[in-house]
C-alpha cells in the first residue's frame, strides 16, 4: 500500500488558491451576502473647499434616484430594474445585477449642507458640497484670579 505525506500548509495553500479562484469566476459585482443586488460604486474627493462624491449608475436616469443628507450622511438610493425578457430569446450569460440599493456615506464633519447640488451624465452621478469656513483661531488671554 503505498505511503503518502500529509503536509497541513500545502493543504491549506491548495484550498486557498481554490478559493481565489471561485471568487475570479464571479463578476466584480456579484455579492455573496443574501438578497443584495445592485450596489453602485462610489469615490468620494475631499478637496480644499468642497467635497465630491462621484458614483456610477450606468443605465440609470435621474427620476429613479433619491438623496437625502442627515447628521453626516449621504444617502443615495434607487431601483436599477430588471430588463423585460423578450420572448423566443433565452440568456446565455447575465452578469449584471438589479434590484434596490441604498448607500450610506458618511461624509466629512466640515460639509454646509446648504450647498448640496447634484449633476447625472452618462452613468455619473456627481455631488459637490461646500465646506464651511474655517473656525478662525485666536488666543484668549485668561487671567488668574
Amino acid at each position: 500500500m503505498p505511503h503518502f505525506k500529509f503536509d497541513p500548509m500545502k493543504e491549506l495553500e491548495y484550498l486557498s488558491q481554490r478559493m481565489r479562484n471561485i471568487a475570479n469566476e464571479f463578476p466584480e459585482t456579484f455579492s455573496f451576502e443574501f438578497g443584495k443586488g445592485f450596489e453602485p460604486r462610489v469615490d468620494i474627493y475631499n478637496e480644499a473647499d468642497l467635497v465630491r462624491v462621484v458614483a456610477e449608475l450606468p443605465g440609470l436616469k435621474k427620476d429613479v434616484l433619491s438623496l437625502s443628507y442627515a447628521e453626516g450622511v449621504l444617502t443615495i438610493s434607487g431601483n436599477k430594474p430588471v430588463p423585460k425578457q423578450v420572448e423566443g430569446v433565452s440568456v446565455l450569460r447575465s452578469e449584471r445585477s438589479f434590484g434596490d440599493f441604498k448607500r450610506e456615506l458618511e461624509l466629512p464633519k466640515d460639509v454646509d449642507a446648504s450647498t448640496i447640488s447634484a449633476v447625472m451624465n452618462d452613468g455619473l452621478l456627481v455631488i459637490t458640497i461646500s465646506k464651511k469656513p474655517a473656525a478662525e483661531q485666536r488666543e484668549i488671554k485668561i487671567d488668574i484670579g
